[in-house]
């Protein structure tokens, strides 16, 4: 280049510069209106979109937002938007047809429960103070300080997915729904079985309203898409997929076929909670599906990760102050209306966290509330119904069984709190109350299950006096009357178990059901009632029955072996099942695995050695906790030597160290998990 010619590059000025560089810019071109794009929904690009129309603000329909609203619509260069083809306007309008349509959009007026010295609920209450109108001060409170200290941070997006995902997880929602048939029926084994007993919907009668509202829309927006009605929100959808699901676990189906599609419905469920971004965003209605979801965890025997997710939906439930009384939380109104819908969720919760944590020994997250017991207006007078029973029961758990406190209760506590539980039993209708006046078949089970449930909490009260060494505050005699009260209802409780058993898969496919009538038929067995007692020992035989087998009928599925399972039971109540099978038949809490020839032959110098060891230790440590020896074992020449006991850490036990090194120890009594034990082919022989 001649010294003469300037550089082009020096001899630009930053203004032109950078009006190249935007020339050369990629256009992105827009889509959707200003409002779709906001809501991050599909836009039919008409003027006014549908979406707009539907939510009565046509006038905002705008594609850009800096012109007015009136004006040809359209991200454009020289005024023209973008065409579709017609491919594309084609699969667009094929996926609004299957999504369900949801509505998520962000309540004003949702609340939080904020403790009273907390720095948000003080602002608060200074900004009314000193000015009750300034509604629009306590609107930057709300939208400006409250985020800053990270509470109703209500836009903030579901935490743990990507947005790219959370687009996947609408597909797979579309196509997950069943037909309406199958919804309906599913529905009516819900509201037939599960809702009597379990109580999970706060408003029956008003989801199935809502049910056939969006199963009528849906028909609707198949055929004619534009007159699809709002739909619903994605917490509600996900209760229905939970109820769904739970639904799908007392049909007729082979256990597999049930397994699957109640976790692909549970799945889904979680998906829709997920959508409707439920950490962050509590409701209701995701309170209710997360609860519904536990339930159905626990059923699927994963009653651990049940007990988990039932904590963190306590939590989600006393971050909107359910755990309250009626007039602690000014921020939620106080009518009838609306405080008891919250009251039966609340206690609901309680109902299933608290039953759960039993069966663990473990302290209920829902161990403070202040929240009022929700009866309805014939309770006092009339008697309470089975879910106002089973209110009554969980308060008393809640205030009777200290798990994690250092301090132990005495006697005079422990029969106060069993009194009061036996009472509920004569609180409740006269057609609950006892089995002649019972009128119908769910009257006549919950019947049962009321005297099942209370029989097990009475048991667990007096279960103090199955301790080995004294106990602060009972002496010997009254150890002797607690263990005899806790046999008396252990017994009862198994007993219970049966008799729903004769009538109804309920109790076989229901944790709290199977664990407290197998729990107690142990316990019972390493008491030394099986020996003792040809009642006890009739029961056990009944219940191994009815746990080991569906009803007997000839099996001609073409499935895996085992396809006729009613239940799949959990390691803990897997290997309580073979105790309990070991006592029945043997007298041993234990089996060892076979032995080979010479192994046998070394056994046996010293299998009566063993026996006489086993049956003097057992026998003191019964004595030591006031009770009688609990087994008379059977000579060892009656015994062949598959049957050989192990004794070594049986021996030092006291009846209650044994009953919980079989159900919740890592490696049960002398590592019973790997003694070689194949628990599908013991439980469930004959298929």
């Amino acid at each position: 280049m001649s010294e003469g010619q300037q550089d082009p590059i020096e001899s630009l000025t930053p203004e032109e510069a950078n009006r190249i560089i935007h020339s050369h810019r990629k256009v992105r071109y827009g889509t959707a209106c200003w409002p779709c794009r906001q809501r991050k929904v599909k836009c039919d690009n008409k003027q006014p979109c549908e979406n707009c129309v539907k939510r009565d603000h046509a006038n905002l329909c705008s594609y850009n937002p800096k012109q007015n609203g009136s004006k040809p619509s359209g991200s454009s260069i020289g005024g023209t938007k973008r065409a579709r083809s017609p491919e594309s306007e084609s699969s667009l309008r094929k996926e609004e047809d299957r999504w369900p349509r949801t509505t998520d959009d962000v309540d004003p007026n949702e609340s939080r429960y904020l403790g009273q010295n907390s720095i948000a609920a003080f602002l608060s209450e200074e900004t009314t103070a000193a000015q009750p109108s300034a509604d629009g001060e306590q609107d930057v409170i709300r939208k400006d300080i409250m985020p800053i200290l990270g509470l109703q941070v209500s836009s903030a997006s579901y935490p743990f997915m990507s947005k790219d995902h959370m687009d996947k997880i609408r597909h797979d929602i579309a196509s997950a729904l069943p037909s309406d048939r199958d919804v309906l029926k599913a529905f009516q084994i819900y509201k037939q079985i599960v809702q009597p007993f379990w109580g999970l919907l706060i408003d029956v009668e008003d989801f199935e309203r809502k049910l056939c509202i969006y199963l009528e829309d849906r028909v609707a927006t198949t055929k004619h898409p534009a007159n699809g009605n709002k739909g619903v929100s994605s917490a509600w959808l996900g209760m229905l997929f939970a109820v769904l699901a739970v639904a799908n676990n007392y049909t007729e189906y082979s256990y597999q076929k049930r397994t699957a599609t109640s976790q692909t419905f549970m799945q889904t469920s979680f998906h829709c909670l997920r959508l409707a971004n439920f950490m962050i965003r509590p409701s209701l209605e995701s309170l209710q599906a997360l609860l519904i979801l536990g339930f159905v965890l626990a059923n699927d025997m994963k009653a651990e990760a049940s007990w988990a997710l039932l904590g963190l939906t306590c939590r989600l439930a006393q971050a909107l102050g359910l755990h309250l009384g009626s007039h602690e939380n000014p921020r939620v109104p106080t009518t009838t209306a609306s405080d008891l819908p919250r009251r039966k969720l609340w206690w609901t919760i309680v109902w299933q966290d608290s039953l759960l944590s039993l069966s663990f020994d473990r302290a209920p997250i829902a161990v403070m509330t202040r929240c009022e017991l929700p009866l309805g207006p014939t309770a006092l007078n009339e008697g309470f119904s089975y879910t106002e029973a089973m209110y009554h029961l969980c308060r008393k758990v809640l205030e009777g069984v200290n798990n994690d406190s250092n301090s132990q209760p005495d006697y005079d506590s422990i029969i106060t709190h069993s009194i009061d539980v036996e009472h509920i039993r004569e609180q409740v209708r006269p057609e609950l109350r006892l089995k002649d006046a019972c009128k119908t078949m769910q009257d006549r089970l919950q019947h049962y299950a009321i005297r099942l449930h209370t029989s097990f909490v009475v048991s667990v009260l007096c279960r103090p006096a199955l301790r080995r060494g004294e106990c602060v505050g009972i002496d010997a005699s009254q150890k002797r009357i607690l263990a005899d009260k806790c046999k008396q209802n252990l017994t009862e409780t198994v007993r219970m178990y049966l008799k729903m058993h004769s009538l109804s898969v309920i109790p076989t496919r229901s944790w709290a059901f199977t664990y407290h009538g197998l729990s107690s038929a142990v316990l019972l067995g390493i008491l030394g009632e099986t020996k003792t007692n040809p009642e006890v020992r009739e029961l056990q035989g009944d219940l191994i029955s009815a746990l080991s087998a569906t009803a007997a009928r000839e099996n001609t599925s073409t499935g895996p072996p085992g396809s006729g399972k009613d239940i799949e039971l959990s390691g803990p109540l897997s290997r309580a099942l073979v105790a309990l099978r070991n006592i029945y038949d043997h007298g041993w809490v234990v089996e060892r695995k076979a032995a080979s020839a010479p192994e046998a032959q070394m056994m046996q110098v010293q299998d009566q050695t063993q026996y006489e060891q086993q049956n003097a230790a057992i026998a003191m440590a019964s004595m030591q906790n006031g009770m009688m020896p609990p087994l008379e074992y059977p000579p060892q020449s009656m015994m062949s030597m598959n049957d050989a006991p192990v004794t070594d850490q049986t021996l030092d036990m006291s009846p209650m160290d044994l009953f919980d090194s079989i159900f919740w120890d890592q490696y049960p009594m002398n590592n019973l998990d790997q003694l070689g034990f194949d628990y599908s082919q013991q439980l469930y022989t004959g298929f």
